[in-house]
């Protein structure tokens, strides 16, 4: 059986778990998907689900034999579209490849994935994700996603101490301002985009790296407000309390992830929120800081889950 990295070859990550997989005598292959269809090959058989992905060195593997997918970085497609060549035939080149790409992604197969297309999308549409939480009866902050200024005016003024971040992601955690609440500065911001805004909960953040059944938590004590910006941010392994530790296979199940890193906020009362669950996260600095054997449980679940899914089966 064979393992693929999706992701970037300048990815410390994903050569990490390539060359640990490598180290424990099993065949891998990095496949960075922005070489698809230029160089690598993709062939589907819509009658029974099946298919090959053939990589640009020539390495070739049907979908029954791919045991895992290590999803570390989607790289899009070799074939690219803009609003301005709508219709030609680069554009249709890469409706195309994405459609041949997300199949495979989708098929109904035994390959193990960590993560899928479907919790990959779940990360990227944030408010759905507080929402599917909610509804699994997570506690979550009170939450405002939109652009409406009248409603962002009224959330902040309910919540004074409100912090602000984007609703796709990919930038650091800021508390509102004044300044950000000024008339124009509001009115332009919101016709650029909405906004997402969260209640503050006073207190620190906890992250739970969750594989499978396998939980490392640990607390991140840090005076800023998105611990992300604190170089000197305090690491100290913690256990979850029991009631947690139950809500994590709901939160897993309810946004398809079999690997992901929980992002909570714990208030000074003890009360646990919910903020985000990666399915891809970066873990090597917290294992080296730790000593949680988090790539170790990460090369079993890629190894062993397939073979638990040809038993079930």
């Amino acid at each position: 059986m064979k393992h693929i990295i999706l992701g970037h070859a300048s990815d410390p990550h994903a050569q990490h778990i390539l060359a640990q997989l490598h180290h424990r005598g099993h065949e891998a292959h990095l496949f960075e998907t922005h070489k698809f269809p230029s160089e690598a090959k993709i062939s589907l058989t819509p009658a029974d689900g099946g298919g090959t992905l053939t990589l640009p060195d020539g390495n070739s593997a049907a979908f029954s034999d791919i045991a895992s997918v290590y999803w570390r970085n989607f790289c899009g497609v070799s074939a690219e579209t803009t609003k301005a060549n709508r219709g030609t035939i680069e554009d249709i080149a890469y409706y195309d490849s994405m459609a041949s790409l997300r199949s495979w992604f989708q098929a109904r197969n035994q390959t193990h994935w960590l993560n899928s297309w479907q919790a990959y999308q779940s990360h990227q549409e944030k408010p759905q994700q507080l929402q599917l939480v909610a509804q699994a009866g997570v506690r979550i902050p009170r939450t405002y996603i939109g652009n409406d200024p009248q409603q962002v005016l009224a959330f902040c003024k309910a919540e004074p101490h409100a912090i602000f971040k984007p609703v796709y992601g990919g930038a650091h955690t800021e508390r509102i301002t004044e300044q950000h609440l000024a008339g124009a500065h509001l009115a332009k911001a919101l016709t650029q985009a909405p906004i997402t805004l969260q209640q503050y909960v006073d207190g620190t953040n906890i992250r739970t790296y969750a594989i499978g059944e396998q939980l490392f938590s640990l607390e991140l004590e840090t005076d800023d407000v998105d611990f992300r910006t604190d170089q000197k941010v305090n690491i100290k392994k913690i256990e979850l309390p029991e009631a947690i530790r139950l809500q994590v296979p709901a939160i897993m199940e309810q946004l398809s992830l079999n690997w992901t890193a929980i992002d909570w906020r714990r208030d000074t009362e003890g009360q646990y929120y919910f903020l985000e669950a990666n399915p891809s996260p970066m873990f090597m600095g917290i294992e080296h800081s730790t000593g949680y054997p988090i790539t170790d449980t990460l090369i079993d679940a890629m190894v062993n889950g397939h073979s638990r899914l040809k038993r079930a089966a």
